[in-house]
C-alpha cells in the first residue's frame, strides 16, 4: 500500500503524463495549421497576377465605355479563389499563431510537470533521511544511557573501566565516526550515495534528475 508521499509522486507522474499528451496534440494541431497557411501562401503566389489581368480589363471596359465588365470565366474562377484566400489566410496566419502560444504555455506546464515529480521523489528520500536521522539519534542517547551505566557501575572503585576511559572514548567517537564516513570509510559512504542517486533516477522515471 502507498503512503502519502508515495502518492504524490504517482499524483505528479499522473498529471506529467497528461501535459505531455497534451503538449503532442497541440504539436499536431500547429504542424497541421502550418502546412494549410504554407499551402495557402503557395497558392496565392501562383495566383499573383491575376488581380493585375482584372484590373486591365476593367480598364479596357472602362475605355470603351461599357458599365458592366465580363471576366473571361478562367480569370473569374481564379479571381474568385484569390478573394477566398485573402479572406481566409489572415485567420490562418491567427490560427498558427495562437498555437505557438498555447504551445508555449503547454510547454511551461511540461516543464512544471516534472518538477514536481523531482520534488515528490526527493521528498520520498527526504522523509527517510529525516526517519534514520531520529533512528541515530536514537541510537546515540542508548550509547550515552549504556556509557552512564558504565560509569556508575564502577563507582564503588571495582570497575575495569575508570572514568578517563570513558571521556577518552567519547572524545575519540567523533573522530572515529568521521573518518568512517569522510576518511577510511569513504569508499562505502560513496557507494551509498551512488545506491541512492540511481533510486532517485528510478524514482524521477522518464523526466530524468535534472533538466537537459
Amino acid at each position: 500500500m502507498m503512503n502519502k508521499l508515495e502518492i504524490n509522486l504517482a499524483v505528479a507522474k499522473n498529471r506529467h503524463r497528461d501535459v505531455l499528451k497534451a503538449l503532442d496534440e497541440v504539436r499536431v494541431k500547429q504542424i497541421k495549421a502550418a502546412k494549410v497557411v504554407s499551402m495557402l501562401q503557395a497558392e496565392k503566389d501562383t495566383l499573383a497576377d491575376v488581380q493585375e489581368q482584372v484590373n486591365n480589363i476593367r480598364l479596357d471596359a472602362m475605355e470603351t465605355g461599357k458599365t458592366t465588365v465580363y471576366l473571361p470565366s478562367e480569370v473569374s474562377k481564379k479571381y474568385e479563389r484569390l478573394r477566398e484566400i485573402d479572406e481566409v489566410l489572415p485567420a490562418a496566419l491567427r490560427r498558427q499563431e495562437a498555437l505557438t502560444g498555447e504551445i508555449a504555455v503547454t510547454q511551461a506546464a511540461v516543464d512544471d510537470a516534472e518538477e514536481a515529480i523531482r520534488r515528490e521523489a526527493g521528498a520520498i528520500l527526504a522523509a527517510e533521511q529525516e526517519e534514520v536521522w531520529k533512528r541515530a539519534e536514537g541510537l546515540l542517547a542508548k550509547y550515552v544511557e549504556a556509557m552512564r551505566e558504565v560509569l556508575v557501575l564502577g563507582s564503588t572503585g571495582h570497575g575495569r573501566h575508570p572514568w578517563s576511559e570513558i571521556a577518552d572514548r567519547f572524545n575519540n567517537l567523533t573522530p572515529m565516526a568521521f573518518r568512517e564516513i569522510s576518511g577510511e570509510g569513504a569508499a562505502l559512504t560513496d557507494v551509498g550515495r551512488e545506491k541512492v542517486r540511481q533510486r532517485y533516477a528510478d524514482l524521477v522515471g522518464p523526466v530524468g534528475v535534472a533538466r537537459s
